[in-house]
């Protein structure tokens, strides 16, 4: 079954001016409200939840620190509660174990020997026009 099939009307549904449409089904109006909202549902592994933060964090090159830093700011409403209800050093363990799986992501740059002007030696590159421009 067609995972979206209850957002399209029936037969004798679709003259009825009043069939609702949704989802993938809806074209999308210049007064729908873009705003994101986020809603809790209950449940769920919050051990997992906050394994897949930390990796998201470290992915970009969070370390330890900044990654509990975030936990320990209610505004992180996704993971706030994972500090709350596990404890700091609980977190920073957690943090240390998923660092120890997958690492931090670091990008380090040093100074190119070479011209103080890098646009001193540019060179001008011509390509041959494709057949069907116009010459000028």
């Amino acid at each position: 079954m067609d995972p979206h099939e209850h957002a399209r009307p029936t037969a004798a549904a679709q003259d009825d001016d009043l069939v609702a449409t949704h989802g993938t089904a809806k074209q999308a109006e210049a007064t729908d409200p873009l705003d994101l909202v986020g809603t809790r549902i209950p449940g769920g592994d919050i051990d997992l939840l906050a394994r897949c933060f930390i990796e998201e964090f470290a992915a970009i090159g969070y370390g330890c620190e900044q990654i509990l830093g975030m936990f320990r700011q209610p505004q992180y409403i996704a993971v706030h509660p994972v500090y709350r209800a596990k404890g700091e050093e609980a977190v920073r363990t957690l943090i240390q174990e998923v660092l120890a799986d997958c690492g931090v992501f670091r990008v380090t740059g040093r100074g190119l020997e070479g011209p103080s002007d890098p646009c001193s030696e540019l060179v001008q590159i011509e390509l041959p026009r494709p057949d069907n421009e116009d010459k000028p």
